[in-house]
């Protein structure tokens, strides 16, 4: 796949969590804020919003990666995916 049909995602949540970030490249991420379930797909718009419970990552190997945590902030710009992450529930 060309880099423009691929999301690249860094997870930062070690200096909240504990836990490690990571970086992974995604075909789509959803999540949910305050008006409800989201899709981030390859293309979005730039965008930014605080994000609540859970995040999937549709990796490029087909699997779906959930993520668990109370809140944290999603920015997207240009197929890149940054998401800062608290609160992580097991």
């Amino acid at each position: 796949m060309d880099g423009q049909n691929v999301l690249s995602v860094s997870v930062i949540w070690h200096h909240f969590t504990g836990a490690a970030d990571f970086e992974v490249r995604a075909s789509i991420i959803s999540s949910e804020n305050k008006t409800g379930r989201f899709d981030i797909l390859p293309g979005h718009a730039n965008f930014i919003s605080v994000i609540y419970n859970s995040l999937i990552l549709y990796t490029m190997e087909k699997k779906q990666d959930v993520y668990f945590f109370r809140r944290g902030i999603v920015e997207v710009s240009e197929n890149s995916v940054k998401l800062f992450l608290e609160g992580k529930i097991d």
